[in-house]
């Protein structure tokens, strides 16, 4: 079997999964937290014991929402940005990209550069601030990303695929 790529995303794309997970959470907690807080405040300034007891309910509810939450924080914002940039990696070869990502379900995508229509490069605000790029190559079956790039490691390897991808469909 073949090695496995060796070449890693940059270190600051770790950051970037962070708040991207990070504004996730937020905005899923957020939706979730803030109509039970109303429904819990509505029934806990009732003085009808039925409703104090449904009250306790929700209360109960948020207060496991909110573990939930926190869950969520510790494994999404801290753990699985660092575990998944531990299992990205690429190579940029004379005749394919290979690629390798994945936690739990690995994934190797080998892009021939026969295939290869168009590469690109593109920064969102997030990776724009942290000084990042991703790369993309598109291929009559979809594009593959590789994002985390530093700008300037990106841009040389748009420019690089483009001229090996014109040489590989020159030789056929």
């Amino acid at each position: 079997m073949r090695a496995l790529p060796t070449r890693k995303l940059d270190k600051r794309i770790t950051r970037v999964w962070r708040l991207s997970a990070l504004f996730n959470v937020i905005f899923w907690s957020a939706l979730c937290l803030i109509p039970l807080g109303i429904v819990w405040l509505v029934l806990n300034n009732s003085n009808n014991s039925s409703e104090k007891s449904a009250s306790d309910i929700v209360g109960i509810v948020v207060l496991g929402l909110l573990a939930l939450v926190l869950l969520a924080f510790i494994i999404f914002v801290i753990v699985v940005p660092k575990i998944r940039w531990i299992q990205w990696s690429f190579e940029v070869l004379d005749e394919e990209i290979d690629i390798h990502k994945g936690i739990f379900w690995h994934k190797r995508i080998i892009i021939p550069l026969i295939r290869v229509q168009n590469v690109d490069t593109k920064q969102g605000p997030i990776m724009r601030a942290n000084g990042l790029a991703s790369f993309t190559a598109a291929t009559a079956a979809g594009a593959h990303e590789i994002p985390g790039l530093d700008v300037a490691e990106a841009d040389a390897l748009r420019d690089h695929v483009a001229v090996l991808a014109r040489i590989a469909q020159e030789d056929v």
